[in-house]
């Protein structure tokens, strides 16, 4: 992917319109429905693994306690319905109003704030215990790793850190009538329902890679793995980690 964190803002353009305009048929992905039922072994890999995500995120509120959470591409509220109940004020951010939207109705709770933005020019009005991203850093090109970073970064308070649960490259992941991506190309083709095609970003990153790569940006990570699909864990600034 070019480097130059200029080039990409078409690129940028057309993941928001692809998310956009899946926002109706988005969640067919996490229960396995429609286009991306891949029978019946398959399902029950990919429920049993999600169980353990959304075991690790409870589990992740019950010790931390956080009481201030940004929610950084909130999608349409599947972990939104985990965080409300838990902490006491959650800032939930998305650049598709119509996510907003069902992730409103979803939830219903009156202790999220919800804000339209595209988190490349998103500016934190204020500071959080943690900063909590699913399936959004896989959608952060490599050039605008560093930068995306430092805005998390001014976002945590003192003590804060940032959780992040993410898709690992798994065939069996993606729709029926998706080609299996590219492991390492950074971008990708996806197809709605009735056929519109959009490219966008798409970084699978490696629990030992991702850490690597968070320590450069300064923050210490301890990410984990499902055996097939989803990595998760939290980073903290370095000066604060341990």
């Amino acid at each position: 992917m070019n480097e130059d964190p200029q080039s990409d803002r078409p690129l940028l353009d057309d993941q928001i319109a692809y998310y956009r305009a899946r926002a109706p048929e988005y969640d067919a992905w996490w229960f396995r429905t429609g286009r991306f039922d891949r029978g019946a072994g398959n399902n029950a890999a990919w429920h049993a693994e999600t169980a353990v995500i959304e075991q690790a995120v409870d589990d992740m509120l019950a010790n931390a306690r956080p009481s201030r959470v940004l929610e950084l591409a909130c999608g349409t509220g599947l972990f939104t319905r985990h965080l409300a109940p838990r902490v006491a004020d959650v800032t939930a951010v998305d650049a598709s109003p119509e996510v907003i939207a069902i992730n409103r109705d979803r939830v219903g709770a009156a202790n999220v704030t919800y804000v339209q933005a595209d988190l490349f020019a998103f500016a934190p009005a204020a500071r959080y215990d943690c900063v909590f991203m699913s399936f959004w850093l896989s959608h952060v090109p490599h050039a605008r790793f560093d930068a995306f970073f430092a805005m998390v970064r001014r976002a945590l308070a003192p003590g804060g850190f940032a959780y992040v649960v993410d898709s690992a490259h798994d065939p069996t992941s993606h729709a029926v009538n998706h080609p299996t991506p590219d492991k390492y190309a950074g971008v990708v083709t996806r197809r709605l329902d009735d056929g519109r095609e959009f490219r966008i970003v798409k970084v699978f990153w490696e629990p030992p890679k991702l850490e690597t790569r968070l320590a450069r940006a300064g923050f210490d990570a301890r990410m984990h793995a499902t055996p097939r699909y989803f990595i998760y864990g939290e980073a903290r600034p370095a000066e604060e980690a341990g």
